[in-house]
């Protein structure tokens, strides 16, 4: 069972999150915060795996104990202001959640923490030398751009829970995002539109195409054309508009991509295993 820390200032809000985490047999919140004195006080005592973390509270920000976190602990953001979400990403972020917190969205970010947990733990015992860990991996991808508890790795050893810190459509803005989030990256000659899931969203990032093509896992991301990306795993529905029209849906809050006939006859050709054929314009 993961161990939580609740660190909030409001006596609803705290009591609103730990109803809501006791509907999840994962997790149990052994202790409460209510201001970042007393967050720290609270981390001396214990380690836990995954802190809720407020930022505006008496005494200073949440922002402020982050250096105070152990390495091993995940943070959580749980804030009504929405204008923190580039700042908690940036200092790597597990989530962040918006009060008052939906217990669908909860949920979301209770599995990701799950995942993570258990990947730090079988990365930890594969560090150790259990070999029952290679999951039928050969000695090649042992090697080199090897295949990890997380998925297929670059040369650069990025993984699907991997952040990805980047410069956003404001030359002083930054962005971040999990790797594994990526639904599709379409080109907008010096910056690129990418769809993102958990929560569904457009971001506009300056950074061209064949950037973020050197940075994602291989084997999982595909061009559909020269301006297009798409993580086929993502995919949750094809639907075959007309000859020069489909739409790719990724699931709830994303809403489906449109694209044209040659990029369609090219998913449909990964989608059944034949192989991507041509790209548009080669």
């Amino acid at each position: 069972m993961l161990s939580a820390l609740l660190i909030d200032d409001e006596t609803l809000a705290v009591e609103r999150l730990r109803r809501l985490l006791k509907g999840h047999a994962s997790i149990e919140v052994v202790a409460v915060a209510g201001s970042v004195r007393e967050a720290r006080a609270r981390l001396d005592e214990r380690v836990v795996d995954v802190i809720f973390l407020d930022v505006e509270m008496p005494g200073g920000s949440g922002l402020d104990l982050l250096p105070a976190v152990p390495a091993g602990t995940q943070v959580v953001f749980v804030t009504a202001h929405e204008k923190y979400a580039v700042e908690a990403f940036a200092a790597s972020a597990l989530d962040y959640l918006v009060k008052p917190v939906d217990a669908e969205r909860l949920s979301e970010t209770v599995c990701r923490l799950e995942e993570m947990t258990m990947l730090r733990r079988l990365k930890a015992a594969h560090a150790g030398g259990d070999s029952s860990l290679d999951y039928g991996m050969d000695a090649s991808e042992r090697s080199g751009g090897r295949a990890t508890d997380a998925g297929p790795v670059t040369k650069r050893g990025r993984m699907l829970t991997d952040m990805i810190h980047l410069p956003r459509e404001g030359k002083k803005r930054v962005g971040a995002v999990m790797i594994g989030d990526i639904c599709w990256i379409d080109s907008l000659q010096n910056y690129t539109r990418v769809g993102l899931r958990n929560p569904g969203r457009i971001a506009l990032f300056r950074r061209r195409l064949w950037e973020w093509e050197a940075d994602l896992p291989a084997g999982l991301f595909t061009r559909l054309g020269k301006s297009l990306i798409v993580q086929l795993a993502a995919i949750k529905e094809t639907e075959w508009k007309s000859r020069d029209e489909t739409l790719i849906s990724f699931g709830p809050g994303l809403a489906p991509l449109v694209i044209g006939r040659p990029a369609a006859l090219r998913l449909q050709n990964l989608l059944a295993g034949e192989g991507p054929g041509p790209t548009e314009g080669s």
